[in-house]
């Protein structure tokens, strides 16, 4: 299994993304706070990434950051076999979906950003955003061990 590309790599990297872009419309609606009839923007993509990593491993269960079944991966004996544990088409085409709110207005002019909302979602997400990248300089440090045979 080659330890760059393993599934909970690839998971880390298609969240980033999401938070990134996620950053970005929460950045754009504090930007239009003061623009009439502007639509507050949103980002969503968990339910498709929980939902392709089940895919991915063949299971109907909550995926967890923490689990690391992909280490476990079988090999097949002949071309015709199933391979589990080393392709993720799913998780590929899983992407960031933006989404305007049509639902509430907060003032007379329809403008539907809230800038304490907006501030407390820019918080969330980048407390998210941090706590990922943590997790991908812990698992790029563990990769760097292994590789120089744990003597830094």
């Amino acid at each position: 299994m080659d330890l760059i590309t393993s599934l909970t790599s690839q998971v880390m990297n298609k969240a980033l993304d999401g938070l990134a872009k996620r950053h970005k419309a929460i950045a754009s609606n504090l930007a239009n706070v003061d623009t009439p009839n502007y639509r507050r923007r949103d980002v969503s993509f968990e339910g498709a990434l929980e939902k392709a990593v089940s895919e991915s491993r063949g299971t109907s269960e909550s995926w967890r950051m923490a689990s690391n079944d992909e280490a476990l991966a079988m090999r097949t004996s002949r071309p015709d076999h199933i391979g589990i544990g080393h392709v993720y088409n799913s998780l590929d085409e899983v992407q960031p979906e933006v989404s305007e709110s049509e639902d509430f207005q907060y003032r007379n002019d329809g403008n539907a950003v809230d800038i304490e909302t907006e501030m407390a979602q820019l918080a969330k997400n980048t407390q998210k955003y941090m706590a990922i990248t943590n997790l991908q300089s812990r698992n790029l440090k563990s990769i760097r061990s292994v590789i120089t045979g744990g003597g830094g």
